[in-house]
């Protein structure tokens, strides 16, 4: 029942979040009308039938997907470019199958399920309740007219279905979320169709590599105040491997050490609060060891006067409440030792 989900020389990415049930309103769509404007996005096409209810999405942003560790319910925040879609169903299709098309066909796809559950397991879990606020992130176009029937999508909703799957590739990790749930029968337009939500985000797409400190600048704060951020060092999300456009930085780090030769750093890796605290203690070590392998190994700057260590989101320089904050905080520092 699903249309082809991938389009001719288009990257295989995608990423799906959460699928809401929202009354009519005058600038939506209607169960046999796109909205006006809207279309599926190139990666994924709708259920065979649905109709395009709202849509929307960010050029660059965060969203958040449902995870579970230690038996609890828990976000994790990918990053990309995102795309939403909402769809209603054809008539006479129920949301477990629609569900099982997506399902079935992500993982003919290459995706891996991250969590996964149908209606009783999502109920036992609250997944309705993760939901919810994943609907209040997400962006819509004309959103001030229906954020009251986006927030209040899934409340009480005993029959949803939910899928969190992911694809890793050469180009970046895709993830994938969706939710499915059927209308109240009492909606006379919308009653017995099944709402799809589809959002897509698309890792790595911010151009980056276009501001860099320069090594005078680098020097001079070292010697003023002991230590430098640096924002001009760039990996994908839970990665640990330096992408080329960080080697403007690199290449400024390194004059600045090969100025000063008797000065010795620590390279200090630092996240934002998002995740497990464990895992981001790790990974920021991991970040902060490559920073240092690539200034020994690209450079000549000998390892003895690099230590690489990691503090996760102990200390952080702005709240990680908000992207703006947590951008701050992912970052790599040279303390001088």
């Amino acid at each position: 029942m699903m249309k082809k989900l991938f389009g001719r020389g288009l990257t295989r990415w995608l990423v799906l979040t959460v699928l809401l049930a929202a009354s009519v309103h005058a600038n939506a769509g209607s169960y046999d009308t796109d909205k006006r404007g809207g279309a599926d996005h190139p990666l994924i096409t709708r259920y065979a039938g649905s109709t395009l209810y709202f849509y929307g999405g960010d050029n660059f942003g965060s969203a958040p997907m449902v995870v579970k560790r230690k038996n609890e319910l828990t976000d994790e925040m990918v990053e990309g470019k995102i795309s939403n879609r909402l769809y209603w169903g054809p008539k006479g299709r129920s949301s477990l199958e629609i569900f099982r098309n997506y399902k079935a066909a992500l993982r003919a796809a290459g995706f891996e399920t991250v969590y996964e559950c149908e209606p009783a397991q999502c109920h036992e879990d609250n997944t309705p309740g993760q939901i919810i606020r994943y609907v209040e992130k997400a962006a819509w176009t004309d959103r001030e007219h229906h954020d009251y029937y986006l927030i209040r999508a899934f409340e009480g909703s005993i029959d949803l279905s939910y899928l969190h799957a992911r694809r890793r590739g050469p180009n970046g990790t895709v993830d994938v979320q969706v939710a499915t749930r059927v209308a109240d029968q009492s909606d006379e337009d919308f009653g017995g169709r099944v709402l799809q939500f589809v959002q897509i985000v698309e890792s790595a797409t911010v151009e980056q590599g276009k501001v860099s400190v320069n090594a005078a600048a680098i020097g001079s704060a070292l010697q003023r105040e002991g230590k430098i951020a640096l924002y001009g060092i760039y990996f994908d999300t839970n990665q640990a491997v330096v992408k080329p456009e960080s080697a403007n930085t690199l290449k400024e780090m390194a004059t600045a050490l090969k100025s000063n030769p008797g000065l010795n750093v620590f390279i200090v890796g630092h996240t934002d609060n998002q995740g497990n605290v464990d895992a981001n203690v790790a990974l920021s070590r991991r970040r902060a060891q490559a920073v240092a392998d690539a200034l020994a190994r690209q450079y000549g700057i000998p390892q003895s006067r690099l230590q690489a260590q990691g503090v996760a989101n102990f200390a952080p320089v702005a709240s990680n409440a908000g992207e703006d904050g947590r951008s701050r905080n992912r970052r790599v520092e040279m303390v001088v030792r």
